[in-house]
């Protein structure tokens, strides 16, 4: 699995227009691996970010669900550690926690950039649909009950996503439709760059999706183009299982069987990532994508 040590932003449930002061947004985070510390009275990662808050004179407070409404100036954002929390207890990399805390003010008050800055970096992410923040007035498709696919735009380094909302498309200038056909000619020209490695398990043909598009690589079964991709070597339609943004496994439609050998594997990687996407195993076809199972929770 590929990683990188960068800070990944995603506001949500909207971006609003410049003149609004108050945003909500869910913080992610793209982090190596490093296992689990074994530190014995290692301090949570809310201890730290309040710490390093507090250490820059920021105020903040926390709502009863657990969020921090943080305020500079005369503008609030609202933001949830829920995924930092998530790789802090993997990792144990308190300066993650540190470097995000250090990037507060270029984050979450840089003003929106213009349609000319972002077309060629917009794409579209696929995301659970329980979001706590929720998606409120965010350029969406929903594919099943617990997935959708969210339109949104990278920065010029690629270390930051930002999902795209109606107040963007005001300041933009642009419709839904040209929003849409950006982001689907984009991520097309990605899956022209991807590869699928195969392995061969007994007999069975496993499909591991390869691409520099890291925090893309399981959003790409949404693209029109993923079945150019995978039929030279697995027919179509095909079966997949995205446990996270960063994992993708393909397997043919008419091998079923062997889904089940894969389900230690889903299980690992939905629970240690960052930013875990379904348990199901889906279906892509010319008719969408279907789930058609899940993997139970191994206790």
């Amino acid at each position: 699995m590929q990683t990188t040590s960068d800070m990944l932003i995603i506001p949500k449930p909207s971006y609003l227009p410049r003149s609004t002061v108050y945003q909500t947004l869910v913080i992610l985070s793209l982090l190596p691996i490093l296992g689990c510390s074994t530190e014995p009275h290692m301090r949570t990662a809310d201890e730290i970010y309040c710490s390093e808050l507090d250490k820059r004179g920021i105020g903040y407070s926390v709502t009863p669900e657990g969020l921090y409404e943080i305020q500079i100036d005369d503008q609030t954002v609202t933001v949830s550690l829920e995924n930092i929390r998530r790789n802090y207890d993997r990792d144990g990399d308190a300066d993650a926690i540190v470097r995000f805390v250090e990037n507060v003010d270029t984050d979450f008050f840089a003003e929106i950039p213009s349609w000319d800055d972002v077309r060629s970096y917009v794409r579209y992410s696929l995301e659970p649909s329980d979001y706590e923040t929720g998606f409120d007035d965010v350029l969406l498709t929903a594919i099943t009950d617990q997935l959708n696919q969210v339109f949104v735009f990278t920065s010029a380094d690629g270390t930051q996503i930002t999902w795209i909302n109606e107040s963007m498309l005001d300041d933009w200038g642009v419709t839904r439709k040209q929003v849409v056909e950006r982001a689907k000619e984009n991520m097309a020209a990605i899956v022209a760059e991807t590869k699928i490695e195969v392995e061969d398990i007994a007999g069975n043909k496993l499909g591991m999706i390869s691409t520099e598009e890291t925090p893309f690589k399981a959003s790409l079964i949404l693209s029109p183009a993923f079945r150019d991709l995978v039929s030279p070597t697995h027919g179509w339609p095909v079966c997949a299982v995205v446990p996270c943004r960063d994992f993708a496994y393909v397997i043919r439609n008419d091998n079923r069987d062997f889904l089940a050998r894969l389900g230690g594997v889903v299980i690992k990687e939905y629970r240690n990532s960052g930013h875990p996407i379904t348990k199901d195993v889906l279906q892509v076809s010319d008719e969408g994508i279907t789930a058609i199972g899940t993997y139970p929770e191994i206790e």
